[in-house]
């Protein structure tokens, strides 16, 4: 219940909601909201999983969906990138709202869940041509990393179209 009214207020408010906001959203106090949750830092990593949670699982049907591998990673790229633009300020606050100190660490929760979701097809993959798997972690943490900075950007930016983005970005990785 508070995840949700958290994800909630950040979707109406922006990714520097207070945790006063969100408390006020999850009708308690926020002294409860630090007793069940935590602090900001703590939140946001609860928020980061329950994110890449949803991204694993879209970015995993959508790839399913592909008939080949460079549509299964044009499917990846779009469904990362779709789901960035339609939950923006809940991206933005997993990616950038804890403290500054912390920061590196709630980007690596986010790409950790994603991570683990993209290497094992990868392999698979690799393994079903009579290639190295072993590249699979480290190409799963690369995808992200460009697909993460290409999203920050476009977000940023947002005057370049999503599907020029999309094959841009599959060109690349392809």
């Amino acid at each position: 219940m508070l995840l949700a009214a958290a994800e909630k207020r950040i979707r109406e408010k922006g990714p520097t909601v207070s945790l006063e906001a969100i408390a006020t959203e999850a009708g308690v106090t926020k002294p409860t909201l630090y007793r069940e949750v935590g602090d900001r830092d703590a939140l946001v990593a609860a928020l980061a999983e329950r994110l890449a949670a949803r991204m694993a699982e879209a970015m995993t049907r959508l790839v399913a969906e592909a008939s080949a591998p460079r549509e299964g990673l044009r499917n990846l790229v779009a469904g990362y990138l779709n789901l960035a633009s339609r939950d923006r300020h809940l991206y933005l606050y997993v990616t950038a709202g804890g403290t500054g100190d912390d920061r590196v660490q709630q980007s690596l929760r986010l790409a950790d869940g994603a991570a683990s979701q993209f290497s094992g097809p990868i392999a698979a993959y690799r393994r079903a041509h009579d290639t190295d798997p072993a590249v699979a972690v480290v190409w799963s943490y690369g995808l992200l990393g460009a697909l993460h900075f290409v999203t920050l950007w476009w977000l940023r930016e947002a005057s370049t179209d999503i599907d020029v983005i999309i094959d841009q970005i599959t060109a690349l990785l392809w």
